[in-house]
């Protein structure tokens, strides 16, 4: 099984984190847990570095959509939404941000939400299912600590 963090991107009323899987950051000359926070590579991370520059746009409007639903503002339904057809076993909401062709998902946590998946309108259905897998496997771990 991967070995899952949290980095913190948006602090608000909520907070945002983005999933981490498997990162080793190098914590050397780190003294802050913020310091520790800004070595971590998460999920979204690596969607943003792998986007074409055609989507710049739209990778800008979902991060405002996560700063808007962080403070607990309204965004459009359409460019945010809970996921349909879970599992009546899930009982964890899950989430897609949209603009344009991006898509990027996430899940309800106690305080705030898990981004685990970046994607495409295409590959929305693949897309969900990872994003799913990441959750149950990431509440498999925390069971795990307990």
């Amino acid at each position: 099984m991967p070995k899952f963090d949290l980095k913190e991107i948006v602090k608000g009323r909520q907070t945002f984190y983005q999933l981490t899987i498997d990162d080793t950051p190098d914590y050397t000359s780190a003294s802050t847990d913020a310091e520790k926070n800004d070595r971590k590579t998460g999920v979204l991370d690596i969607y943003e570095e792998n986007l074409e520059a055609v989507y710049e746009k739209d990778i800008q409007k979902i991060h405002a959509y996560i700063e808007r639903v962080a403070n607990n503002q309204p965004v459009p339904g359409e460019k945010f939404h809970d996921l349909t057809d879970r599992p009546k076993s899930d009982l964890i909401v899950d989430y897609e941000f949209k603009s344009g062709d991006l898509r990027v998902y996430c899940f309800k946590i106690h305080g705030g939400k898990v981004i685990v998946v970046g994607g495409y309108k295409n590959t929305q259905e693949a897309d969900i299912k990872r994003c799913r897998s990441l959750k149950k496997q990431f509440c498999e771990q925390l069971n795990e600590k307990k």
